[in-house]
């Protein structure tokens, strides 16, 4: 007896959270204090996480990063959360989407 594949539309959903498509302004910046830090607008979010695309090259899945959520410049309601780097998708020659799960925090 033959074995049967399932379609891709069969397969398993892996996120245990939903994403909502939001363009959010958040500030990214790596632990490593030679690396600067980005400003950009997330593709979309979860309480977990964030997607977003960028043309820095210095991204790398297990990079520890702060993200400091709807950024603005000298807020005191500005912070920053612990996450690290878990996928680096190849956009094209020059941008990458970039994955980050958000450490939970411990308050």
């Amino acid at each position: 007896m033959a074995s049967e594949t399932k379609p891709a539309s069969d397969a398993k959903e892996r996120r245990a959270v939903p994403r909502a498509n939001l363009a959010q302004v958040v500030r990214i910046r790596p632990f490593d204090p030679e690396l600067p830090p980005e400003y950009c607008k997330t593709a979309n979010v979860s309480r977990g996480g964030l997607y977003f695309v960028t043309s820095a090259a210095h991204y790398a899945p297990g990079m520890n990063v702060y993200v400091t959520s709807d950024y603005q410049p000298g807020s005191p309601m500005n912070r920053a959360v612990s996450g690290t780097i878990v996928r680096v998708d190849p956009i094209d020659d020059a941008h990458w989407g970039i994955a980050i799960h958000i450490f939970p925090s411990s308050a």
